[in-house]
């Protein structure tokens, strides 16, 4: 398909996308298939209520159908024009729709597969048109299968449906039922059918257009069947609405955060890309605990379930975007039992998997930076299973200490929970990364005891010798690094990536930093398309073993680590890791568990391909390489360290703390306009609001 048609065909179905205004829209994470590198079963969209799977590689095909409670997880449809499926030409994603465009014997053929906002049901607008200047007539013949069940757990794999359906006939298409379930598949062309049969006929004459939508609907069989037939026009409508509660849902979330742009268009990308997550991850289903509710992961049905150490990655922005969920999520985590589980199932509420030893600094950061974020200190008196917020903070944090006694560093046994490494070469027991952490879980506990007006001055004691005992017992100043020691007393030195973030928390000295900073090369750490979460010269690497064994990183490392370097003073380095991970906003419509280090690549051995905790990366350029800051009392300070990669950077409508400002960077130059009131500084010399 040349330039012109694929253009022709973006205009014809709207991706380009006029508002209901008449004014031209762009959507800011419309993404195009000529750059995708996800492949089909990873590939999906999601609106809030239903996930789908989309095969791009042909014009129509839906591989799936997960609408919590409902699933059907081998779901297929699709339509074959003159007994052949269609060979898609140019596609485009955005997160609740994808265009595909392609052509055969002169008739061109559009199709829009579009999620209404927050409904459990898939529109598939097919637009047909004779490009040559005789009549053309084309058979088209529908496939519709799957199973379909319920499900009341929903957990890291894709719900699975194994319950078979019994299709009949209904108004205009087809209802696929299964006890008091159904799929209900109908459209506005009086000559469709779905059931298999003989294909219909579609005259066109020369230049001729025809257009109909087909709609699949996953739900109740009852309500399915009460529904009115939908005519031409109502479609029209729907597909109009559609558009419209998108374009909402984009301008509500940039009302609450920032737009960013850039002289480098690879970190806007980035960022953009980095914020898809709150879009495709958010749901408002009546079954779930919370409304709305933050999975972990969304497409396809993939770990729709909430694990702490996933959701915990957003504790600075998530509070600037939807306080209000961040608080009741808090709370929800907080009743489940975080010194046993590690997540939550979203219909019941109910704890579930075992104890991960991060689970305590997660949610000691969530409240912390709620708190700080929001200034919502009377939070901290509310109460859960009868513990106020600050008590359980303080609970967290002295878990696997004993006061009465002098600090130790905690034996957190022979599990492999911490870095789930495949090959059996053991990080296990007395973990200095794990140890490391607890400095940072004291100090915020402490200030969170301040905030309640209760201060816990032990904790900042714990803290001190703590990381006394952290130098002495683990610290190698001849490799640069910290043991981690076994139940036996013997020591080893596993390179791993979670010790860089210790950076920023003050449980390291100029000693400490200095070695560790000495290992971020292209030897060890380092490859052109990324951070490695173990080290190339350590034995247990492990190429495969993308998240923690050495192939690439969990995709929130990478920027959690470089926010951290930057909150230490670090910049060059941290920005270092940012100018690997650039092509990420490029490559990718949403990124999944894990992404890899030596490639443009990413890991695909897990259901988790659309994480919440990608927003780790707007988070990081925010909070990190703008060097905003929310202080205590209220004020906020703005001390930016632009890449050397990006001379000019602009944030518009940055809110927090009943704050609104812009930032505008150009070179070592930075504005800030805050309403009538502006303040120009140079880089290195931070601006405080007050």
């Amino acid at each position: 398909m040349d330039s012109f048609k694929w253009w022709r065909c973006l205009v014809i179905i709207g991706i380009s996308l006029i508002g209901s205004n008449g004014w031209c829209w762009q959507d800011p994470f419309q993404f195009s298939g000529e750059e995708n590198i996800l492949e089909e079963d990873h590939f999906g969209i999601a609106n809030g209520a239903l996930t789908v799977g989309i095969n791009y590689k042909t014009v129509f095909s839906i591989a799936g159908l997960w609408a919590p409670p409902y699933a059907s997880s081998d779901f297929t449809f699709d339509l074959s024009i003159d007994h052949q499926k269609m060979q898609t030409a140019r596609y485009a994603w955005s997160p609740f729709e994808v265009v595909r465009c392609g052509e055969i014997e002169g008739v061109s053929i559009t199709s829009r597969t579009i999620l209404p906002d927050r409904q459990r049901e898939c529109l598939v607008c097919i637009r047909l048109e004779n490009t040559t200047d005789e009549k053309k007539s084309v058979f088209v013949q529908c496939e519709v299968i799957g199973t379909l069940d319920t499900a009341d757990f929903w957990e890291f794999r894709r719900t699975e449906s194994h319950s078979a359906t019994v299709q009949e006939e209904a108004r205009s298409g087809c209802l696929l039922s299964q006890a008091s379930s159904a799929i209900r598949v109908c459209s506005d062309l009086d000559q469709f059918r779905c059931n298999g049969e003989a294909p219909f006929q579609l005259d066109l004459n020369a230049g001729e257009s025809r257009s109909f939508t087909i709609a699949v609907s996953v739900g109740a069989k009852d309500a399915l069947v009460a529904e009115p037939e939908t005519s031409a026009s109502g479609f029209e409508a729907k597909l109009r609405k559609a558009a419209e509660d998108y374009h909402a849902r984009v301008d509500a979330l940039f009302a609450r955060l920032p737009e960013f742009e850039s002289d480098d268009a690879r970190l806007k990308k980035l960022y953009n890309r980095s914020l898809v997550h709150f879009l495709m991850n958010s749901w408002e289903v009546p079954e779930f605990v919370l409304h709305p509710y933050y999975s972990t992961g969304s497409v396809k049905g993939g770990c729709v379930c909430n694990y702490l150490w996933n959701f915990g990655e957003t504790w600075e922005i998530l509070p600037i975007f939807d306080p209000n969920a961040a608080r009741e999520h808090i709370c929800q985590f907080l009743h489940t039992d975080l010194s046993t589980h590690f997540a939550f199932n979203p219909i019941d509420g109910k704890a579930f998997g075992p104890w991960y030893p991060v689970n305590q600094e997660k949610i000691i950061g969530l409240i912390y930076y709620y708190v700080l974020n929001t200034g919502d200190r009377d939070f901290l008196n509310h109460k859960v299973d009868g513990k106020t917020i600050c008590e359980w903070a303080i609970f967290h944090a002295l878990l696997g200490d004993d006061v009465s006694k002098n600090v130790s560093l905690i034996d957190y046994g022979p599990g492999n929970h911490h870095l789930e490494l495949r090959r059996g070469i053991p990080y296990n027991h007395v973990m200095p990364d794990l140890n490391g952490r607890r400095y940072w879980n004291y100090l915020c506990a402490y200030k969170i005891s301040e905030w309640g007006g209760k201060p816990e001055p032990v904790l900042l004691q714990r803290a001190a010798d703590l990381k006394t005992t952290l130098k002495k017992d683990l610290w190698d100043p001849e490799s640069g690094w910290f043991f981690f020691r076994d139940d036996q007393g013997h020591r080893d030195l596993r390179y791993t990536i979670q010790m860089y973030k210790l950076f920023g928390s003050g449980v390291l000295d100029p000693e400490q930093e200095s070695g560790l900073l000495s290992h971020l090369n292209e030897n060890e750490f380092f490859s052109p398309f990324g951070f490695h979460s173990m080290s190339k010269l350590d034995p247990a690497y492990d190429q495969v073993d993308i998240d923690n064994g050495g192939g690439g990183s969990c995709t929130c490392f990478p920027p959690q680590i470089a926010e951290r370097l930057y909150k230490a003073g670090y910049c060059q380095q941290a920005e270092d890791i940012l100018k690997r991970i650039l092509w990420w906003g490029e490559k990718m419509p949403y990124w999944g568990d894990s992404i890899v280090a030596n490639e443009m690549e990413y890991r695909k051995d897990t259901p988790l391909q659309c994480t919440l905790d990608g927003v780790a990366v707007a988070q990081c350029l925010l909070f990190g390489m703008l060097g905003i800051e929310a202080l205590p009392d209220g004020s906020i300070r703005v001390d930016p360290h632009p890449p050397a990669f990006a001379s000019k950077i602009r944030l518009k409508g940055m809110q927090m703390l009943g704050k609104s400002f812009d930032l505008e960077i150009d070179g070592p130059k930075f504005t800030i306009c805050e309403g009538k009131r502006f303040f120009q500084s140079t880089v290195g010399h931070p601006v405080i609001l007050e």
